[in-house]
């Protein structure tokens, strides 16, 4: 059945009392801290307030735009000045006519112009007088902004298509021609987008350092299955479709071609080895020039690093010296998604790479006639997962002496990321951070500084200017944190063993003015999926599941919350990811019922009264758990979950699973819809209803085979939203979970 009320004001009261009484038959004191509402939690800043973001380093010199606020409270374009310590206001929005979008700013080469994507046009922005002047004009949908080598051209993706800008002439070229609905130059589609871009907007094209040459990625969906997507509110509703394809099916065909951008000629025909059905979205060109792409096969188990020159347009790959540059493969899959652009040196003699060939992700050296030399290693990793990264797509910063390189590692812990430099001659690895927490970094262009942001789960992020060494020279801007008094929850890491003795990291948060003498119910809240840490100590953890919010609520009404994120994780190496492969929750719920167990040891905790929330992957897992581990939990709330992984997309789906084809007992295992009459607990499942990446079917044919099965459920859609909830949404999903534990829990 579909239920969608939720408890009164007054309902409220009286449950929280309820639950304050049944916790051990006496009432527990109330929090000192008023209860705070979802509405409030996902107002505006409400949880991290502002600070410096969109950081982004001159090339030259040591000038660093960024985006912060104003007294006024108005966002607007600012500029530091690390050498002199100092920095001005650059654009204020008060002074412009139309919207311009500042985090879309790019330094020209010489480091004297931002480049500016407007509501109607393209601007360019001299830095030492602060002018403005219109590039091209129009209200088109502009993407893939990017200087050439010599600053003299832009170029810029439309509808599809690849254009360049002329500074001196204004004249406007569309450099491809046939770009549309289903073809894709130079920028992704959907499916790239979400799985092989890691949902950051990079251009898929890259210019010759000479600036002869434009190599770009073009997609071809013309044979990929439309899936629909309905908006209710028009009458009648409207119906819009996107490119998906579902595992076993078409993909995007990919294929590389090189343009003079100068123009004249057509473009050329790149030569992919046999086995290719990827092409990364990042490519790069080494000064001789040559070309560096990376492929990857429809398994994900072997990838390609190939280089194309100009001057050898025609490659068989016969002859592995001819082209090929290196190979990366593993029997379970290559974490492409995990991978940036190979890094060519500045002295034009080598690459620096990285790779979990040894399985953990290490920085390489590649040179001609030598082999490949590891630069880093042991078990611990470079962070390189883009939501991570203060720059996506660039875990490593190269000075421009080609002498260090910066990143950030696991070293110290997995629950942390520390600051390090590398030096490249001597091997000399030092740490310029310790304070425990989540530090990453972008370099200058000279490579005297370093901008730092840190956080931890009680600082909100920090943007510190360091010089190389370490040292810090200014604090530029400080994220205010709520600007609502929150419950003072306690937060302990904690571990714990899986049944193979795997050791596990986990974090349970307890409500303000805790009781042990009490017991209390618990929500596990979990993701489960690869590629992704929900227990880190960074603040917010991912702000994608909410985890601020979450805490909030729960512990305000009773609950304790615990984290555990079980194998297949991210942040631990290759090898803590791989017993996953071929059925995806089986392993992920092994752990979770051991955290459960632990769980169940603490005398503070009623093990009769334990659910899950789970959203995405953790929606499938929340269900997936009801079905399979019978009268472990009361209830389950499972948020936009994959329901039959045949129904997801190829690029994800085929890299953990293969295809049914490969893998027919595996997908049967994990087909939910299938299983559903073996459900052992109401769910509470939440779904947008314009979700484009976990599809509404997925819910929907859920919901009927629980119908079909008599078997209790309730049901919460979203209007108008997609896979990412916000909004009045957002609100609705949190107050209706806090409601379905209470009434689980403590049924009146």
């Amino acid at each position: 059945m579909i239920k969608t009320r939720r408890l009164s004001g007054i309902d409220l009261f009286l449950t929280l009392l309820l639950v304050a009484a049944m916790l051990v038959g006496c009432v527990e004191l109330p929090p000192s801290t008023p209860l705070v509402s979802a509405r409030q939690l996902i107002q505006p800043g409400a949880l991290c307030g502002t600070g410096p973001t969109d950081l982004s380093w001159s090339p030259v010199g040591s000038s660093l735009c960024y985006v912060d606020l104003q007294e006024s409270g108005q966002a607007a374009l600012w500029l530091y000045d690390a050498a002199a310590n100092s920095k001005r206001l650059l654009l204020d929005p008060q002074a412009l006519d139309q919207s311009i979008d500042f985090s879309s700013a790019q330094w020209s080469p010489d480091g004297s112009t931002l480049l500016l994507d407007g509501e109607k046009a393209l601007w360019l922005l001299d830095v030492a007088s602060a002018t403005l002047t219109m590039l091209v004009t129009g209200n088109q949908d502009r993407g893939e902004l990017m200087w050439s080598p010599n600053g003299k051209q832009v170029t810029f993706t439309q509808d599809h298509d690849l254009y360049l800008a002329d500074l001196a002439s204004g004249q406007v070229r569309r450099l491809t021609q046939d770009g549309g609905d289903t073809v894709f130059n130079g920028c992704l589609d959907w499916v790239y987008t979400e799985e092989l871009a890691t949902r950051n907007a990079q251009p898929a094209y890259a210019w010759s350092p000479d600036g002869q040459w434009i190599v770009y990625l073009r997609l071809d969906d013309r044979a990929v299955s439309e899936h629909p997507v309905t908006d209710f509110r028009p009458t009648p509703p409207t119906v819009s479709w996107t490119r998906y394809p579902t595992v076993g099916t078409t993909n995007p065909k990919a294929t590389l071609w090189a343009i003079r951008p100068a123009g004249g000629e057509v473009a050329q025909a790149v030569p992919l080895p046999a086995d290719t059905e990827y092409i990364l979205p990042f490519m790069t060109w080494t000064s001789d020039p040559r070309a560096l792409f990376l492929t990857l096969n429809r398994d994900h188990t072997l990838l390609k690093m190939v280089s194309w020159s100009p001057l050898q347009p025609s490659l068989s790959y016969v002859d592995p010296t001819e082209g090929m540059i290196l190979e990366e493969s593993d029997p379970a899959w290559v974490n492409e998604g995990y991978l940036a652009a190979p890094i060519p040196l500045a002295d034009g003699k080598g690459i620096l790479w990285l790779s979990e060939r040894d399985g953990f992700m290490h920085l390489y050296r590649l040179q001609v006639g030598e082999p490949l030399r590891q630069l880093t290693q042991g078990s611990w990793l470079i962070d390189s997962l883009a939501g991570n990264l203060l720059t996506p797509g660039k875990p490593v910063h190269i000075d421009p002496s080609g002498r260090y390189a910066f990143f950030s590692t696991t070293e110290k812990s997995p629950l942390e990321r520390q600051l390090a430099r590398l030096d490249l001659t001597t091997g000399q690895l030092d740490y310029l951070t310790k304070e425990p927490g989540f530090h990453f970094a972008s370099l200058s262009g000279d490579g005297q500084y370093l901008a730092e942001q840190f956080s931890n789960q009680e600082t909100p992020p920090v943007i510190t200017i360091r010089k190389t060494d370490g040292t810090p020279v200014v604090t530029l801007g400080q994220c205010a944190g709520p600007n609502l008094a929150l419950p003072k929850v306690q937060r302990e890491f904690l571990t714990v063993k899986a049944n193979d003795g795997t050791l596990l990291y986990a974090q349970l948060i307890k409500p303000e003015n805790f009781n042990p003498n009490l017991r209390y119910p618990v929500v596990v809240h979990w993701y489960g999926g690869p590629s992704l840490q929900l227990v880190t100590n960074q603040y917010g953890s991912t702000s994608l599941f909410n985890p601020i919010e979450r805490d909030t609520l729960y512990t305000q009404a009773g609950f304790l919350v615990w984290r555990l994120d079980n194998r297949g994780s991210a942040g631990r190496g290759h090898a803590f990811e791989t017993p996953i492969l071929k059925e995806l929750g089986k392993a992920a719920l092994e752990d979770q019922l051991a955290g459960v167990a632990y769980l169940r040891t603490l005398p503070y905790v009623e093990p009769t009264r334990i659910g899950t929330d789970g959203k995405s992957f953790g929606g499938f897992l929340t269900l997936y758990a009801l079905i399979h581990a019978p009268g472990v939990f009361r209830c389950g709330v499972a948020g936009s979950g994959p329901t039959d992984w045949s129904a997801y997309d190829t690029i994800y789906t085929e890299r953990y699973m293969r295809t049914p084809a490969q893998n027919p007992e595996g997908y049967a295992a994990t087909n939910l819809v299938a299983q559903a009459s073996g459900i052992s607990a109401r769910p509470l499942i939440i779904h947008g209803l314009n979700d484009t990446n976990v599809h509404l079917s997925n819910s929907v044919n859920f919901v009927e085979a629980l119908e079909a099965a008599d078997r209790p459920f309730d049901f919460l859609p979203l209007p108008n939203l997609d896979h990412h909830y916000s909004g009045d949404g957002l609100a609705a999903c949190l107050e209706a979970s806090v409601d379905f534990f209470l009434q689980s829990f403590y049924p009146r």
